[in-house]
C-alpha cells in the first residue's frame, strides 16, 4: 500500500491548478510532498508529467520533499484532432471539446529517456524509480529496468489487452 501523488495528468481540472499544473512547480511537488509525508505512514510516490523542460528539477522537488519514490511518465499533452465542421477539439462532449493525454507505445523512448535523466542524477540518487509509458511486453518493462526503475507499471496495454498482460 501507499499513496501515489498525481502530478503528471495534463488533463482532469488542469484549469483548477490540479494534476500537471503542479508537477510543472517544483516549490509546489516538494511542499505537497512534505504535507502527505507528515500526515501518512503509508510510502508517497510521486508520479511526474513529462509535460515539462527538465523532469530532473520536479524529481529533485519530490526527494527534497521526503518522497519514498517517483513515478513516470504520465501523459503528454495533446489535441486528438479537431472537427472541422463544428471548429472545435476532439472529443466533443455535450458540444465541448479538450484536450487530453497521449500515452502507449509512440510515449516509451520518451520516458526511456526521462527515466535516465532522473537515475544519473546526482541530485536523485537513490531515489527510487517506478516506469511508466509504452510497456506492452517483457522487453518494454526489461528496458525500464536497464536504465533504472526498480519497477514497472502498465495502463494503456492493460485496456487494450486485458489484464492478462500483467
Amino acid at each position: 500500500d501507499g499513496v501515489e501523488l498525481n502530478f503528471g495528468c495534463p488533463h482532469g481540472m488542469s484549469e483548477r491548478g490540479m494534476g500537471s499544473a503542479v508537477g510543472q512547480v517544483p516549490e509546489y511537488i516538494q511542499r505537497v510532498t512534505a504535507w502527505c509525508k507528515k500526515h501518512t505512514k503509508l510510502p508517497v510516490i510521486v508520479k511526474l508529467t513529462p509535460n515539462i523542460t527538465d523532469v530532473r528539477f520536479p524529481a529533485r522537488a519530490a526527494k527534497a520533499g521526503g518522497a519514498d519514490a517517483v513515478s513516470l511518465i504520465n501523459t503528454i499533452n495533446s489535441v486528438m484532432g479537431v472537427d472541422l465542421d463544428r471548429m472545435t477539439m476532439s472529443p466533443v462532449t455535450d458540444g465541448w471539446g479538450s484536450h487530453g493525454g497521449y500515452c502507449g507505445p509512440a510515449v516509451k523512448p520518451i520516458a526511456l529517456n526521462m527515466v535516465a535523466e532522473i537515475a544519473r542524477d546526482a541530485a536523485t540518487a537513490g531515489l527510487p524509480i517506478s516506469g511508466i509509458g509504452g510497456i506492452g511486453t517483457w522487453r518494454d518493462a526489461a528496458e525500464f529496468i536497464a536504465m533504472g526503475c526498480g519497477t514497472v507499471q502498465v495502463c494503456t496495454a492493460a485496456m487494450v489487452y486485458g489484464f492478462k498482460i500483467v
